[in-house]
């Protein structure tokens, strides 16, 4: 049975040459049919394919087509004469994608058998493994329901493990749209226990269900957080320090000089400097450093 196609004009005439090659005087309506478009536009494919050809351009390079009885036949076609094939690369690429794909989405989707199916056969005929497990780190149950909540307009309760404090805990959130930052992906919200917007990285998100429908949130939303900045020196592991405050350190920094940054959690300051091992020191504000001090003199307490 012959497949059929539904690529553009360039990819369909890498296709019509095998096609034709193996199926000598098909007729323009059966070709028509096959690749999913009508016979004009087959007319003006074969028209293309007569101009084609190898470098000289002479009749002996060029592709030479018969089609004016309305049945085609095709000949010194040979240099094209073979299906388009993925290299081993790029069919390890397709099969790697369509693994995370499958693991992202919930066994009762109508798109897994089919994916499964197409991994199968990929697998089978080019002899590129399908990997056991492939993770992207996202819930598939989880992305299932913030979807369903997201297409619905209604709220969901997210149990959110929290970087910056480290604790779990459960939010009533409205859920606006998917962004992706810096390699992850993140759930765009209005959160109740905030009575603000957030944004909340999917696989931090252990569990989500539906609860009532949204509202309107505009009369909730109050600005309690303020931007805090800090200062600080760096001692060692610039280039680590440089991309978790998104600060320039310069090659030749010397100990003394000190840097500015800002943050919104108190709490993610110290434990991020509590983290550094002396690589970077907090200079100001002082009841922040005072506190990073207690936790590390507390943690050294531990081993004495």
């Amino acid at each position: 049975m012959v497949k059929k196609f539904t690529q553009n004009q360039v990819e369909r005439l890498l296709d019509l040459v095998p096609y034709l090659s193996t199926n000598q005087g098909v007729s323009l309506e059966k070709i028509a049919s096959d690749f999913q478009t009508d016979k004009s536009t087959v007319i003006d494919d074969l028209n293309t394919l007569w101009m084609c050809g190898l470098p000289g351009y002479t009749p002996l390079e060029l592709i030479d087509l018969s089609f004016d009885t309305g049945f085609v036949s095709i000949r010194n076609a040979e240099v094209l004469s073979k299906p388009r094939k993925l290299s081993s690369l790029e069919l390890a690429t397709v099969i790697v994608g369509l693994s995370i794909l499958l693991e992202s989405i919930p066994s009762t989707s109508p798109h897994f058998e089919a994916i499964t199916d197409l991994l199968s056969r990929l697998a089978t005929s080019s002899n590129v493994p399908v990997p056991i497990s492939i993770s992207s780190n996202v819930n598939s149950e989880v992305r299932s329901i913030l979807e369903q909540g997201l297409k619905t307009k209604h709220n969901i309760s997210i149990l959110y493990h929290s970087y910056a404090k480290d604790i779990e805990s459960t939010r009533e959130i409205q859920p606006i749209g998917f962004q992706f930052i810096d390699g992850h992906e993140y759930l765009d919200s209005f959160c109740y226990s905030s009575k603000d917007f957030r944004l909340f990285r999917l696989d931090r998100i252990k569990e989500a269900t539906v609860t009532g429908l949204s509202k309107n949130v505009s009369h909730l939303t109050e600005k309690n957080e303020i931007l805090r900045q800090f200062f600080f020196t760096v001692t060692s592991n610039s280039r680590k320090v440089s991309e978790i405050f998104h600060v320039k350190i310069p090659p030749d920094n010397s100990d003394s000089k000190e840097f500015e940054s800002t943050a919104f959690n108190d709490e993610w300051i110290i434990r991020t400097f509590c983290s550094l091992n002396s690589a970077a020191t907090l200079t100001q504000p002082a009841d922040l450093r005072s506190e990073v001090a207690m936790r590390a003199n507390r943690a050294l307490a531990l081993y004495l």
